[in-house]
């Protein structure tokens, strides 16, 4: 058996078969984090939708549930600030 050849040979395929599973697992780890973003971000947009859709309106049976989940939304995926902002909101329509 020729050693010379085997042992590079060998070297070349773990490093390549290294190489493929690092660059699959941030692929997949960089779609994972897109995915999420999208999700957040769609669930955001329509939170505020309903809040905006409320404004200017009447509190009412119709508009309480839309804003209490728009509410619960926001305190669950949005930022720090954002979820400071509705807990003053909630405060607001409390008093």
């Amino acid at each position: 058996m020729n050693w010379h050849l085997l042992v590079p040979l060998l070297v070349t395929t773990v490093v390549a078969i290294t190489g493929w599973l690092a660059a699959h697992r941030l692929a997949a780890a960089r779609d994972r984090g897109n995915k999420r973003r999208e999700m957040r971000l769609a669930v955001l947009i329509e939170a505020y939708r309903a809040l905006e859709f409320s404004a200017h309106r009447e509190y009412n049976a119709a508009t309480a549930l839309p804003v209490e989940r728009a509410l619960a939304d926001i305190q669950l995926l949005g930022t720090r600030r954002q979820v400071e902002l509705a807990q003053v909101m909630i405060e607001q329509f409390a008093a």
